[in-house]
């Protein structure tokens, strides 16, 4: 309420103080307004998984104005509690009261790989609009059944391919499409990192190895620059039940695009594409903050946005739009990608235990 104002004195006086009071009166009402508007734009996601991806995500998110973690979840209730202390959140004891909590637009999927099913079952099931990481599923039958479901309630579902929700690989896709290397000749492609020192790259239940985990960021990347190859060799070595190393090469006619992955030997990460005229650069392609094209014509192009915050902050966007698939990382892209994926594992002999 604004503060008491005083109507006594002359008539003179009186009009003064009546103005007064009608001007703080509608700047007050002016800014409960703007407050109440704002609050309403502001989207709300509901985190579902609270382990380490969860809060790199999170860590970018809180610095986003127009979104907020509202609630969030994980299978063991101190975690989720933590987490939401950290974030400004609320913990809940179960999934289901998390993506039911007000103000709750989304959610974003980051528990284990082997249950991304489920989840995402469950929040479609209630109408919630999803964004799930990566590997989105199991396998391509699991995937096709949750765009199934999304396309039968008219929910929006996509998977967090973090990279084709930022810039810099658009940017090399359209350099491509100029010919600003003329005519491709030569794809390479490495992400090897000593991950196997971490648990769960040893388990197979919860889809370790390096192919579904690191693996499918330089089949996606060669997939949305030149589409589905003709064929795929991949041969690598399985122990205790997962992959550790993988050489694979795509087929696309007029050139071939090699990728080699591993969890136990470090080479670092760098995706390379030759052409008659030039070549283009990427380190740290997965999370790129930078692309250099080199040749006939020379470019560098940097970007140190969030990229955690802009996937998200896109998906938000398409959800708030009334889209039910993504415009980004389209189901077409994930399906796609996880059939090669598939077809890797075939050749591997690999099956995680709950395909069995």
């Amino acid at each position: 309420m604004p503060e008491e104002v005083c109507f006594y004195g002359d008539e003179k006086t009186f009009r003064g103080n009546l103005l007064t009071f009608a001007r703080k009166s509608s700047m007050i009402e002016f800014v409960m307004a703007t407050q109440q508007k704002e609050a309403k734009s502001v989207f709300g996601w509901a985190f579902l998984g609270c382990g380490n991806i969860a809060a790199q995500v999170a860590d970018e998110v809180i610095g986003e104005r127009e979104m907020k973690i509202i609630s969030c979840w994980n299978r063991t209730l101190p975690r989720a509690e933590a987490f939401a202390e950290k974030y400004g959140s609320r913990a809940f004891a179960s999934a289901e009261q998390a993506i039911a909590a007000e103000g709750v637009n989304a959610a974003y999927i980051a528990v284990t790989a082997n249950k991304h099913l489920e989840y995402i079952r469950m929040c479609l099931s209630r109408g919630v609009p999803v964004l799930c990481e990566k590997p989105f599923t199991v396998n391509a039958a699991e995937a096709r059944g949750a765009f199934a479901l999304a396309r039968e309630r008219g929910v929006y579902l996509a998977e967090a391919m973090w990279t084709w929700y930022n810039a810099p690989a658009h940017t090399v896709r359209t350099w491509l499409r100029e010919g600003r290397i003329g005519k491709v000749k030569r794809v390479t492609a490495k992400y090897a990192e000593r991950y196997i020192d971490i648990p769960r790259f040893r388990s197979p239940e919860l889809l370790g190895g390096a192919l579904v985990d690191i693996g499918v960021y330089p089949l996606r990347y060669a997939y949305e620059l030149f589409g589905s190859p003709h064929g795929v060799t991949c041969r690598g070595e399985v122990r205790g039940g997962v992959d550790i190393t993988e050489e694979i090469s795509l087929d696309y006619g007029e050139f071939c695009a090699e990728i080699y992955v591993s969890i136990e030997d470090a080479r670092g990460e760098e995706f390379v594409i030759e052409g008659t005229q030039g070549t283009i650069r990427i380190p740290f392609f997965h999370m790129a903050g930078e692309a250099f094209l080199e040749g006939r014509e020379k470019a560098h192009f940097t970007d140190d946005s969030p990229k955690y915050g802009t996937e998200l902050r896109r998906a938000a966007e398409e959800i708030a739009a009334g889209r039910t698939e993504s415009g980004y990382c389209p189901p077409r892209a994930t399906l796609d990608t996880m059939q090669l994926l598939d077809e890797c594992r075939r050749q591997l002999g690999l099956v995680y235990p709950c395909e069995q």
